[in-house]
């Protein structure tokens, strides 16, 4: 289910009925059980047959009805429906107990993060793609993470929320002076203990 709602201070429509522009627009989206799924505000949008467009964007995605990421971006971009959308321009944001900067952040059926940086929970996450499902994991590609001295890069990964646990495969771990590459990494940022499957070392101090 979608709802609209213009709070309009200024509308202008094109001679052919195609175009509308519209000052500080809401839009929120509900799920099956009438709850917020998520909602956008906007200080300008403008719509086309082919979709709409805004600018000085926040965002707010719900878990069950209550609010869990914020985001904030220069401009939005999204289908006619507002059932994809992407941002873009600064994107920034917050949520899962995480503060974060990426180049873009696209809904489509889950948030889809790219180039991103992200820190909390005593951790920092760096990774060229991210898909962030709320109240679950964050699922990394190409990413890189440093805690407790030690410093991990790794061709995919998977930070379990609840768990607050780090499983990375291809890894190379660097810290307290040894460095190893390995097949899997399990990791607990917090307590700053890390478990590596089918290690070799490659450098100690």
């Amino acid at each position: 289910m979608l709802v609209l709602l213009l709070l309009v201070s200024a509308v202008a429509w094109s001679a052919l009925g195609q175009n509308v522009e519209a000052s500080a627009p809401w839009l929120t989206v509900y799920d099956e059980a009438g709850r917020p799924k998520w909602e956008v505000q906007m200080e300008r949008l403008v719509r086309t047959s082919a979709g709409w467009t805004g600018t000085d964007v926040r965002v707010t995605l719900f878990l069950e009805g209550s609010p869990a990421v914020a985001l904030q971006a220069e401009t939005i971009a999204a289908d006619t429906y507002g059932r994809e959308w992407t941002l873009s321009g600064r994107v920034r944001g917050e949520g899962e107990g995480f503060t974060m900067e990426c180049a873009q952040a696209r809904w489509a059926g889950g948030l889809w993060l790219e180039e991103v940086e992200a820190w909390g929970r005593g951790v920092t996450l760096r990774a060229a793609r991210v898909q962030w499902r709320m109240g679950q994991a964050l699922e990394l590609s190409q990413g890189s993470t440093s805690f407790s001295g030690w410093s991990v890069e790794f061709s995919s990964g998977t930070y379990v929320l609840a768990a607050e646990e780090l499983v990375a495969w291809d890894v190379t771990v660097r810290g307290h002076g040894i460095e190893l590459v390995g097949q899997e990494l399990q990791a607990w940022p917090r307590v700053g203990k890390i478990r590596v499957k089918g290690a070799k070392l490659v450098r100690s101090a």
